[in-house]
């Protein structure tokens, strides 16, 4: 087994016990969410995870996922908006842009994290399975 294989297997068996996890502590329901909004929940969840230590595996896959995105210029609009709960207007006007470019950017976030945080959903749906 190459290094590829080996991190794709290890990738996959710790998605599992993530959504395991989070379904049995109810923050998401199985099969009810698709791969971009359970990444948007878990990044609403991330800081009360983080600080009581809930599901470190899960908390270990969001740091990846934000460490891969946070040389984009909009970085900033995650914490704004899943930590900090600000509005697509108030970050507008805080990047001093229109609202759509806050959502066209959140998207582009968020689908470049959620194959690091949920990859078994994310390979599922861009094959139709």
């Amino acid at each position: 087994m190459n290094a590829n294989e080996l991190i794709d297997k290890v990738s996959n068996q710790t998605a599992k016990r993530v959504v395991t996890e989070l379904e049995r502590h109810r923050l998401v329901k199985a099969c009810q969410l698709d791969s971009f909004k359970k990444t948007e929940k878990i990044l609403y969840e991330y800081p009360d995870l983080k600080q009581n230590g809930v599901v470190p595996e899960l908390c270990s896959l969001v740091e990846k996922a934000l460490k891969r995105v946070e040389s984009d210029p909009y970085y900033d609009l995650i914490e704004l908006k899943y930590f900090k709960h600000w509005t697509h207007e108030c970050i507008a006007e805080y990047f001093n842009v229109d609202v759509s470019v806050i959502s066209k950017r959140r998207t582009k976030l968020i689908d470049a994290m959620r194959p690091i945080i949920f990859a078994q959903d994310f390979i599922r749906e861009l094959y139709g399975m």
